[in-house]
């Protein structure tokens, strides 16, 4: 479990990085609102591990067992 933790912990918080690198990106550009920051959130939770998936770089507790 502990290694399963080591894995995780590094792409949460890259996760949580770009989460509010776009928050603050849409504050830059006047957008403000909950909606926006919901779409940011949605965007980086699902579009993240996908883009690790096609790169092939995703950590070996996210791998899809089959």
């Amino acid at each position: 479990m502990a290694s399963a933790w080591r894995q995780l912990l590094p792409q949460f918080l890259i996760m949580l990085l770009i989460y509010f690198v776009g928050v603050f990106a849409l504050e830059a550009a006047g957008i403000d609102g909950f909606i926006p920051r919901i779409i940011v959130a949605m965007v980086v939770a699902f579009g993240y591990p996908a883009a690790l998936r096609r790169l092939g770089r995703e950590p070996p507790a996210w791998e899809l067992s089959e």
